[in-house]
């Protein structure tokens, strides 16, 4: 059985960072991202170690409870199920849960 590949953690935010932040006109350099709470914070706050990593993830929850943007955020992170990290208040778990709740109220 293969052995997973386990990237560093900076690599990831670092391709993350650069995934999001230049992207095309519609994407998070639009002028209204300007008023997101976490503008100007470090990175890895978003992107807790693990998925108990209370510190990391309550940091990061600290900024999506009082954001302007929140919703939209949220929408962005919906929309691209490759997006890791806390977006919108909600880890990559939590979307996937939003993403097949919406499936079936679809259907």
């Amino acid at each position: 059985m293969p052995v997973p590949v386990v990237r560093p953690r900076e690599e990831v935010i670092d391709e993350e960072h650069d995934y999001l932040f230049a992207a095309d006109a519609v994407s998070l350099q639009a002028p209204e991202w300007s008023l997101a709470a976490c503008r100007g914070a470090a990175p890895d706050v978003f992107f807790p170690l693990t998925a108990h990593d209370a510190v990391s993830r309550r940091a990061a929850l600290s900024f999506c409870g009082v954001c302007d943007m929140r919703r939209q955020c949220l929408e962005t992170a919906l929309k691209d199920p490759s997006i890791v990290g806390i977006w919108g208040g909600t880890d990559e778990v939590e979307r996937g849960r939003l993403r097949g709740n919406r499936y079936v109220r679809i259907a």
